[in-house]
């Protein structure tokens, strides 16, 4: 007698795969939570495949992600990076090489989950001519993005907008990572609410804990600073100017406190002209007297970023959106401070005053006036990374993929 078939999953991502390198390129949280959230639907006895295009290299045979999570190439255009804005052509390619996979694999799925709008294309497809259901997460919205432009920042393009509405309209469900994009998905899409699902994102507790931030300056060789730290792709719409002009006016504000403060980067350039958002960073903390202060390390892996996450005083996160903030609930899982933007899911993911300060707006001097505000009061500091600490447990990736399977389910059964 056997048991019960497992369920099937195909997860779509088109641009970027989950095992890239989160903080370069085009990868970023969404590639953590499509990789963590697979590795534990799998552990719990589903079968995972994830569908994305190849890019060279390794993505010509990708690592699975677990013995029941694969990770799917197919090759769509060059297999090489190509720009964001360039993929669109490529999609009825990709569509046909997924459709073609999985015929010659002799394989269906229970449902079909879309990230982002690229993906959003080809779920709607599959969803027509397999009849299955479909599961949309989006990570950002176009439309949020174009309220909170930097300046100088491109918009996103109407095609992607369109894209987005036609996807929200076909999906079966619509996964959203706090009730802030619920309710954006609701005000700006027309989504239907009784289709949305809200499945917060979540840490890993074995990486991101609480370490000695001594012996974590000293792996890091940063001993004997004051660090502020900002992690992620460096691109305009995270705010990364307003961390620079505020680093600034602190130590134009408050010498005394801010005598060895430094300013670290960790992550790379975005797009395909990510270099020059570095090159006009250091050129930006030239002209403001605070160069030597500033230092950019590129990318690093989980346990490492641990690390930096514990060696740091502060966490900035001056986004000009965020549909979740996976970056303030790292830090705060690892008993750091958070001083983040008041916009999207870090209002829900930072507790202003109990794990972290929230800041209106992007005025480099009120980010400014929150970094001086924690480093003046050791035992606050403490006091806001303990409370940081304690939240995060109940943040985990365990939870996450538990929600998710319960959507999946859902639809699983209805069908």
């Amino acid at each position: 007698m056997t048991g019960p078939r497992p369920l099937r999953v195909a997860l779509i991502s088109v641009h970027t795969s989950p095992n890239d390198q989160p903080g370069i390129g085009d990868s970023g949280g969404m590639n953590v939570a499509i990789h963590e959230v697979a590795e534990r639907l799998a552990a719990d006895g589903a079968r995972v495949d994830v569908f994305t295009r190849c890019r060279g290299g390794a993505d010509h045979e990708p690592p699975p992600i677990a013995r029941d999570a694969r990770v799917v190439s197919i090759k769509a255009g060059p297999c090489a990076p190509v720009p964001k804005e360039e993929l669109p052509r490529y999609l009825p390619t990709f569509l046909g090489g997924v459709l073609r996979h999985v015929r010659e694999a002799g394989v269906g799925y229970d449902l079909v989950h879309s990230h982002y709008w690229l993906s959003g294309w080809v779920g709607r497809a599959v969803r027509e001519l397999w009849g299955t259901p479909l599961v949309s997460s989006f990570h950002t919205l176009g439309k949020v993005k174009n309220y909170a432009l930097a300046l100088g920042e491109s918009p996103e393009p109407p095609a992607r907008l369109a894209a987005e509405e036609r996807a929200i309209a076909a999906s079966d469900r619509i996964v959203a990572p706090t009730s802030t994009e619920a309710g954006q998905l609701v005000g700006l899409y027309r989504a239907d609410p009784a289709r949305i699902r809200v499945v917060p994102l979540g840490v890993d507790p074995a990486i991101f804990r609480p370490l000695d931030r001594d012996a974590a300056r000293r792996r890091l060789h940063l001993s004997g600073l004051r660090l502020a730290l900002v992690v992620g792709r460096v691109q305009a719409h995270k705010g990364p100017d307003v961390a620079v002009r505020a680093l600034a006016e602190a130590v134009a504000s408050d010498p005394v406190v801010a005598r060895d403060l430094v300013l670290a980067f960790v992550g790379g350039p975005s797009g395909h002209d990510g270099g020059s958002d570095i090159a006009g960073l250091m050129h930006l903390a030239g002209a403001l007297g605070v160069a030597d202060r500033v230092i950019f390390f590129p990318p690093q892996p989980q346990r490492r970023l641990a690390d930096f996450y514990a060696a740091a005083d502060v966490v900035l996160v001056p986004s000009r959106s965020e549909s979740f903030g996976l970056v303030a609930l790292e830090a705060q899982a690892c008993g750091t401070p958070v001083v983040a933007a008041a916009v999207g899911g870090l209002r829900i993911v930072v507790e202003h005053g109990r794990t972290g300060l929230l800041v209106e707006g992007h005025d480099p001097g009120d980010h400014a006036a929150a970094l001086l505000e924690v480093l003046r009061d050791p035992g606050r500091q403490a006091a806001l990374g303990a409370a940081g600490a304690r939240l995060a447990r109940r943040w985990t990736w365990e939870a996450s993929a538990a929600r998710m399977r319960a959507v999946y389910e859902e639809l699983a059964a209805a069908r």
